[in-house]
């Protein structure tokens, strides 16, 4: 800061003559905001309560008929957020669906995804839980100490294993905890309902 500017930041305002810090034009703060305010006269900043403050009016512009993507904005399409802001729910439902999708593909990349009834994705990896296999669980599971909590893919190994040692349906069922149907059913999906599939996979 020059010494010239450094000399001139109290001065005496050339508007209301009190010594205050220099804003512009010889005025201080105070009268500068003020000969702003009423729109910059060219005689100078008026006093204070000689002009009426101007009351702000806010313009009311109509709604459109439709948003920028061509929905009509009617009554049940129409929303508007807690701070006043208005959005279309068309154009929100949307953008909600292709940013849950895009996310669902990312997640499931690679994995096995299948189409339901309603037209919704079902990651058969995932809720099965074959990427994720604790393979202590599958052991215990398969000796007759099946843990409190274990996957449908847990299960299926485990079921597989026994299976693959020879045992019966029975005895397959009596370890893993699981139904007669159940575990033929695993069998079955795998190739391995036959005792002939059983002994050439082993």
């Amino acid at each position: 800061m020059s010494t010239d500017r450094a000399r001139r930041r109290t001065i005496t305002c050339n508007s209301c003559g009190q010594t205050a810090e220099h804003r512009g034009r010889g005025y201080c703060v105070t009268c500068y905001t003020r000969w702003v305010y009423h729109g910059r006269p060219a005689s100078g900043p008026p006093n204070p309560g000689e002009r009426p403050r101007k009351t702000p009016t806010k313009q009311h512009r109509p709604l459109p008929a439709f948003c920028n993507h061509g929905h009509r904005l009617d009554d049940s399409n129409l929303r508007f957020t807690p701070d006043g802001v208005r959005y279309c729910r068309a154009c929100r439902y949307v953008t909600d669906k292709t940013y849950t999708e895009r996310r669902f593909t990312k997640r499931h990349d690679s994995h096995d995804v299948i189409p339901t009834r309603d037209g919704r994705r079902y990651c058969r990896t995932c809720n099965r839980g074959d990427h994720d296999i604790d393979e202590m669980a599958v052991e215990r599971a398969a000796s007759g100490d099946r843990p409190a909590r274990v996957t449908p893919a847990e299960l299926e190994a485990a079921v597989i294993q026994l299976r693959l040692y020879g045992l019966t349906y029975e005895l397959i069922s009596a370890r893993t905890g699981c139904s007669l149907r159940q575990a033929w059913g695993i069998c079955h999906r795998n190739g391995l309902s036959s005792p002939r599939a059983t002994k050439e996979a082993s």
